[in-house]
């Protein structure tokens, strides 16, 4: 795979930026041309896109957005979550700046390690494509830490601080790589309720356990060090809360037995993919932590093929799981 680092709106978005804070200049037709450059394109297309959640954000109500962020709320509701944390990245915007700077400045052995860690969490079947994979960096329309969309991952680098390092940052780009290769095995025509249950902790959980590098209870990490990119503090939960919320998940998973798709999708988005997770603010879902565990577990005792083969047969998944698991936490 080739992967391409975009980082060319950057620099005169910030100088936008300096200016409108610094200089009380509000230059609206340079702003209009800035958001015309074709990294905004891309990500105007990604958040027009119907089909994505809390979307919907255009060209006008970008403008409007970096006029006046500081001047009052946007009904938008995407805008109106990336005011809270834009209007700080402003106020700061000169040391953010060097952050940005930092975690920008790519060298082959950045472009290395990505790989490395592609390679140990890919079957050899993607590892043979030659894909051309972009990476974009704005200062975004949206709020976006690098999700997949297309061929592109998007990071809105007024969000980076977020992030402790720019090893976080280059093994979260990992994660992302690894959703756009994993999601040509899941969700196929026909899937059952309860297989597509189970492919939505593969989704994120996979590219924890592989790129993340997270140990939970019951499943060491994949390599030695710690983890990356990881808000220790949802973990933290988890663990703690670890055979309530690994019980709630076998209960859903069975009671979606001969379910519909459109069932186990309103579970997930209901109970595990969610920001409120049991009247506590989360910032990483549950899938992340527990799909790391369940199919974490499988890779450890068969190996990475044998997952992608469990990934398009769910219930090879669960004989597998339950062979690694300890009794407690088997679904059978």
């Amino acid at each position: 795979m080739t992967i391409h680092f975009h980082t060319d709106t950057i620099k005169p978005m910030t100088e936008w930026l300096m200016k409108r804070k610094h200089q009380k200049v509000q230059d609206e037709a340079g702003l209009r041309e800035i958001l015309k450059m074709p990294d905004y394109e891309v990500e105007f297309r990604r958040y027009g896109d119907p089909g994505l959640p809390v979307c919907g954000i255009d060209f006008e109500e970008a403008v409007d957005f970096f006029m006046n962020f500081d001047q009052k709320d946007f009904d938008n509701q995407r805008l109106q979550y990336k005011k809270e944390y834009f209007s700080a990245f402003y106020n700061d915007i000169d040391e953010r700046i060097k952050t940005i700077e930092r975690f920008t400045a790519f060298s082959p052995d950045d472009l290395c390690l990505m790989e490395e860690l592609l390679a140990n969490g890919l079957p050899e079947a993607c590892l043979k494509e030659t894909p051309e994979l972009d990476v974009i960096l704005t200062v975004s329309i949206g709020n976006s830490m690098g999700w997949p969309y297309e061929h592109y991952i998007d990071y809105d680098v007024a969000n980076l601080d977020m992030l402790k390092s720019k090893e976080d940052f280059l093994h979260l780009t990992a994660h992302e790589i690894h959703h756009i290769f994993t999601g040509a095995y899941l969700f196929p025509d026909g899937i059952s309720g309860e297989d597509f249950f189970l492919q939505n902790f593969a989704y994120e959980g996979l590219a924890v356990h592989y790129t993340n590098n997270l140990a939970t209870k019951g499943k060491p990490s994949k390599y030695s060090g710690g983890a990356y990119a990881m808000q220790f503090d949802d973990m933290e939960y988890y663990e703690d809360h670890f055979d309530e919320i690994f019980d709630m998940i076998r209960d859903d998973y069975r009671s979606l037995k001969g379910r519909s798709v459109e069932e186990a999708g309103a579970v997930i988005s209901e109970r595990y993919e969610r920001f409120d997770f049991c009247g506590r603010t989360t910032k990483q879902y549950p899938t992340y932590y527990f799909g790391c565990y369940m199919w974490g577990l499988v890779d450890l005792k068969y190996g990475k093929e044998k997952v992608f083969e469990a990934i398009s047969d769910p219930p090879l998944f669960v004989k597998l799981y339950n062979s690694a698991a300890e009794k407690k936490h088997r679904f059978d």
